[in-house]
């Protein structure tokens, strides 16, 4: 009778199966098990559901004959059933070394344990050869054992797929927080609850005008992302060609944002994680655009709150303009009259108009100061020491500019 080649494939959330083999077709194989013998599948245990088992389906002979030969070496079983993982580059499958595990004959099943659990993701491929099979029974029942196990080569490869996660991370802030911006704004920073995948976020990030259209190309799209190291916040810089005056993107195509209009910044809810699971819901910000900002912030003009001694209040800071969410947490700090900076905590509020210092122990009388690093800037980029429309050539003296200014203040008598 010639041969027939049957292709199988069956998919589930659990287990992917091509089953490949060359059948001879029997009238009496069908009475014998409602399954298709020699059927290879991946099976949970129910004692232990993290793990799987490779099963294959034998006919009732060869099952019973092989169930009556009590324990044998699996180098004997991988003769007849073997698994190869597909776990080395430049390898084919075949030149790899079987899995290890142990054979066990129930329910007109040949079954497979590995001996070390399954990696999902990985291809693994399991070879069944009823004839060798057969063969360890000996004897003269080998030939009709072969008829009646129905294959000669069966042949499949099985994929434990990785479990889909619930999306769990979200947008948790983006900054600035104020729905109120310049038109001249110099970066979004946003904020995720766990790190995010990296590569291709402009795809992910958009701005859209008051009629929700999609603006081409508002940011500056740089092949180094701008990641903090645990990449849970990204910085998103507007192209700055298209905020300095003068600059031919700006003339061309003139700014990205315009005083007086409505605009939103959307990131899709389809942007990854770092395990690859999407987020639990997008995030929108609409906010106005006000004129634009081109004053330095001064830190003459910020009022100080200065704490009782013997207590842990904040000393705070409030500035009259929005000041640059993350510069807020590395350029400001406290320091005694020694110079020692004093322990404590920073918190960053009033939509980033206000900085206040929680010390780690009391307050305690004498002189202190707040230090500045003079890098801080403002939302449209300007800083305690020039603003950002400067014009570098013309201003040679900036390279005598201190790193730092101070804030003096006295707590107690």
């Amino acid at each position: 009778m010639p041969l027939r080649h049957d292709f199988a494939v069956a998919f589930c959330p659990f287990i992917l199966v091509l089953q490949l083999g060359c059948a001879k077709a029997t009238q009496d194989s069908a009475a014998e098990s409602t399954e298709s013998p020699g059927l290879i599948r991946l099976a949970k245990q129910p004692a232990v559901p993290s793990q799987a088992v490779f099963e294959v389906d034998l006919s009732q002979a060869l099952a019973d004959g092989l169930a009556s030969l009590g324990a044998l070496e699996p180098a004997a079983w991988e003769n007849a059933f073997h698994i190869h993982a597909e776990t080395a580059d430049g390898l084919g499958w075949r030149e790899l070394p079987p899995v290890q595990g142990s054979y066990r004959v129930t329910n007109n099943r040949l079954v497979f344990e590995p001996l070390f659990p399954l990696q999902a993701g990985v291809n693994y491929h399991a070879v069944f050869e009823p004839a060798k099979a057969s063969r360890l029974l000996g004897g003269e029942t080998d030939g009709r054992l072969v008829e009646r196990s129905s294959s000669d080569v069966i042949e499949a490869t099985l994929r434990l797929e990785k479990p889909r996660a619930k999306p769990e991370t979200i947008v948790s802030q983006v900054y600035p927080t104020a729905n109120l911006l310049p038109e001249n704004l110099l970066k979004f920073y946003l904020l995720f609850s766990t790190p995010m995948s990296q590569g291709n976020v402009y795809n992910h990030i958009h701005l859209l005008n008051v009629r929700d259209e999609k603006i081409d190309l508002p940011f500056l799209e740089v092949d180094e992302e701008l990641w903090n190291p645990d990449g849970t916040r990204l910085t998103v810089l507007f192209d700055p060609g298209r905020i300095k005056r003068g600059l031919l993107p700006r003339e061309q195509d003139g700014p990205v944002l315009q005083e007086g209009q409505s605009y939103t910044l959307k990131i899709d809810a389809t942007w990854p994680d770092a395990t690859g699971v999407p987020l639990k819901k997008g995030f929108t910000k609409k906010f106005i655009v006000t004129a634009p900002d081109v004053e330095m912030p001064s830190p003459a003009r910020w009022k100080i709150t200065v704490p009782d001694a013997g207590s842990i209040n904040p000393l705070t800071l409030d500035f009259p303009e929005p000041l640059d969410h993350a510069l807020l947490q590395r350029l400001l700090w406290i320091e005694d009259a020694g110079k020692h900076a004093v322990e404590g905590q920073v918190q960053v509020g009033n939509v980033e108009r206000q900085w206040a210092f929680v010390p780690s122990q009391a307050w305690k009388d004498g002189d202190y100061r707040v230090v500045i690093g003079t890098g801080l800037e403002d939302l449209a980029g300007n800083n305690v020491a020039r603003p950002f429309e400067v014009d570098r050539v013309q201003r040679p003296d900036d390279e005598f500019i201190p790193d730092y200014v101070t804030l003096e203040f006295k707590i107690g008598n």
